[in-house]
């Protein structure tokens, strides 16, 4: 699955543009350390982190792209940030409970 199938899947609002990268998993965490450790790539990264740093660490660990849940909002200059570094950042009213829950069932029906 695709980034750009899952925009489809999951109703997703899209914040910025990157490549439509392939989906192998999902990791849920908000701790920038632990993500770097253990974020893998392919992985779509749900946080509630909306700094400049999540853009980096996304980059590092090659996550296929980042949803921030809850419609928390993102700054403009992450958003730009995620652009220039083609990084696909997403926005979501759901929880990162749900939105997890939904990414497992779309990956296991593959």
């Amino acid at each position: 699955m695709t980034i750009t199938q899952l925009e489809e899947k999951l109703s997703l609002k899209r914040l910025s543009h990157g490549d439509d990268k392939e989906i192998s998993s999902c990791y849920i965490c908000d701790l920038l350390s632990q993500v770097l450790g253990s974020c893998e790539q392919g992985d779509v990264w749900i946080t509630v982190q909306t700094s400049l740093n999540v853009v980096a660490v996304a980059q590092m660990t090659e996550a296929s792209c980042v949803i921030v849940p809850e419609n928390i909002p993102v700054p403009d200059n992450v958003i730009e940030k995620a652009t220039e570094e083609n990084l696909t950042i997403f926005s979501s009213g759901k929880n990162s409970f749900s939105l997890a829950c939904e990414i497992a069932a779309l990956i296991k029906t593959r």
